[in-house]
C-alpha cells in the first residue's frame, strides 16, 4: 500500500535557509530537495518497511522555524541547568542556550559550535565531511528531505591523542504543535582522540510534531566514543533518527538508545568498521506503551579483519503498542576472524501489544564467530504469582520485572553518570 499523497509534502523549507547559510552548502540542499522529489514513497512492498504502519508517518502541516512560546521558553530555560559540560540547546533548529568549551580544550584545538558557525569558521574541515554518509536502510527519501531542510545542529572535532574529560551536552525540543525540526550532528575524532556525548530529544507541547535528526560520526584509528541518546518525544510526535558511524583501525565505540514516548518513532543505525581491530557496541532499551510504535533497523558492517561488534536491543511493551526490529550483519571476504553478535530481546505486557524481530546475517568470509537471535516473551506466570503472595501488588510486580529487564542493557554503559541518570530515567518513566 503506498502512502497517501496528504502524508508526505512539501516542508516549508524556504525559512530553513538562513542568509548565513554558506552557498556549497545551499548546492547542496537543492540537490537534496531533487533527491526528495526523484524517491519513491516508503511502501510495504519494500522489505525495509515490513510491518511499518506507513499512516503514522506524517509531515503534512509541519513546519520549519516555528516560532518559541514565552512558557516554552521559560520551561526551557529551568531545563538548562548551569554545569561543567559545554552544551548547546535548540528548540525549533533555533540556538537558545549554550555553555562553551573550557579554554583548556579550545587551547588543544577541540571545537564544539553550532553547526552552522563550523561552517563559516572551520569551513574546509565541515565541507569535507557534511553529508558524506549515507545510511541506506530505507529511510532515503526522509534522509534527502532532511538534508534539504537540516541547518540546526552541532559539530565536534577532537584533534589526534586528545582526550575530553567531561562529556558534552547537546539537546534539540519541539516546542509547538506541528513544529518540525532537522538536527544534524558531525563528529570528528582525530586519531586517539576520545569524546562522549550526551543526546537529548524531547517535546514540551504534549501536540504532534515533525522530527528527522542525521548523526555522522567519524572515528580515526585508537578513536573512542561514547554517544549516549535519549528520545522522549511528546504523543502525535513523528520521528526519525538516522546514524552511521564509520570506525577506522583500532576505534572503538558505545552507541546507546533511550526510546520513550512518541507516536512513531524510526531509528536507523548504520556501524562500519573499515579497519582492522575496531569495535562497535550498539545498545538500545525501548519502553512502548499506549498506541506507540518503534521501529528500529540496524547494519553491522565488517569489512576489515579482527573487527568486532556488539549489538544489544531490548524493548517492552505494553497497552497496544507495537516494534519492530531488522538487523543485519554483513562480513565482507576479506573481513576474516570477525566476531559479531546482535540480540534483540522483546518482554509483552499487554495481549495487544506486539512485537516483530528480524534478525539476519550475510557472511562472505569463513573464519568467523556470528550469532544473531531473538526473543518475544511474558513475564513467568509462576514468578509474578512469587510476587503476589508476598503481598507485592500486580502493578508493582510488573514495573519491577520490566526495570530489570531493561537495566541488563543500561548496565553494559561504562559511564557511571550516564548509567545512573537512564536508570533514574527509566524508574520515573515507570512510576
Amino acid at each position: 500500500m503506498d502512502l497517501p499523497k496528504r502524508v508526505i509534502t512539501e516542508v516549508a523549507r524556504g525559512e530553513s535557509k538562513p542568509a548565513r547559510l554558506p552557498a556549497w552548502w545551499k548546492e547542496l540542499q537543492d540537490a537534496a530537495w531533487a533527491d526528495y522529489e526523484r524517491l519513491p514513497m516508503p511502501n510495504r512492498k519494500d522489505e525495509r518497511w515490513r510491518f511499518t504502519d506507513l499512516n503514522k508517518i506524517a509531515v503534512n502541516g509541519c513546519t520549519v522555524g516555528t516560532p518559541i512560546s514565552g512558557d516554552a521558553f521559560a520551561s526551557l530555560q529551568k531545563l538548562f541547568l548551569p554545569g561543567k559540560a559545554a552544551a548547546f540547546l535548540f528548540a525549533n533548529d533555533s540556538l537558545l542556550f549554550s555553555r562553551p568549551l573550557s579554554p583548556e580544550a579550545r587551547e588543544r584545538g577541540v571545537i564544539f559550535a553550532p553547526l552552522l558557525d563550523a561552517a563559516v569558521g572551520s569551513a574546509d574541515l565541515v565541507k569535507s565531511y557534511l553529508f558524506e554518509e549515507r545510511v541506506a536502510l530505507g529511510a532515503e527519501k526522509l534522509e534527502s528531505l532532511h538534508r534539504a531542510c537540516a541547518t540546526a545542529g552541532a559539530f565536534l572535532y577532537v584533534p589526534r591523542g586528545i582526550e575530553l574529560k567531561e562529556p558534552l551536552e547537546l539537546s534539540f525540543w519541539l516546542t509547538e504543535a506541528n513544529a518540525a525540526t532537522f538536527p544534524h550532528l558531525l563528529v570528528i575524532l582525530e586519531e586517539n582522540a576520545h569524546a562522549r556525548l550526551h543526546l537529548r530529544f524531547g517535546s514540551t507541547n504534549p501536540k504532534g510534531g515533525f522530527a528527522c535528526s542525521v548523526e555522522e560520526l567519524f572515528l580515526g584509528a585508537g578513536a573512542k566514543l561514547d554517544l549516549f541518546t535519549h528520545r522522549k518525544w511528546a504523543e502525535g510526535v513523528c520521528s526519525f533518527d538516522l546514524a552511521s558511524i564509520r570506525l577506522s583501525r583500532d576505534a572503538a565505540s558505545t552507541t546507546f538508545q533511550l526510546n520513550l514516548g512518541g507516536s512513531y518513532t524510526r531509528t536507523e543505525s548504520r556501524s562500519r568498521l573499515l579497519g582492522p581491530g575496531a569495535q562497535s557496541v550498539m545498545l538500545s532499551a525501548t519502553l512502548a506503551r499506549d498506541r506507540e510504535e518503534f521501529d528500529q533497523r540496524s547494519f553491522q558492517e565488517h569489512a576489515a579483519p579482527r573487527t568486532k561488534s556488539d549489538l544489544l536491543y531490548k524493548s517492552a511493551l505494553y497497552g497496544s503498542s507495537r516494534t519492530i526490529f531488522a538487523g543485519m550483519i554483513d562480513v565482507d571476504p576479506q573481513a576474516q576472524q570477525t566476531d559479531a553478535y546482535q540480540s534483540n530481546r522483546n518482554l509483552i505486557l499487554s495481549p495487544e501489544a506486539e512485537a516483530n524481530s528480524l534478525p539476519g546475517l550475510e557472511i562472505l568470509a569463513n573464519d568467523v564467530r556470528c550469532t544473531h537471535g531473538s526473543t518475544i516473551g511474558q513475564v513467568d506466570p509462576e514468578e509474578l504469582f512469587y510476587c503476589l503472595q508476598r503481598g507485592i501488588p500486580l502493578e508493582t510486580a510488573q514495573r519491577l520485572f520490566v526495570l530489570g529487564f531493561l537495566t541488563d542493557v543500561v548496565d553494559r554503559i561504562e559511564d557511571e553518570e550516564a548509567k545512573s541518570a537512564m536508570v533514574e530515567e527509566l524508574e520515573c518513566s515507570l512510576r
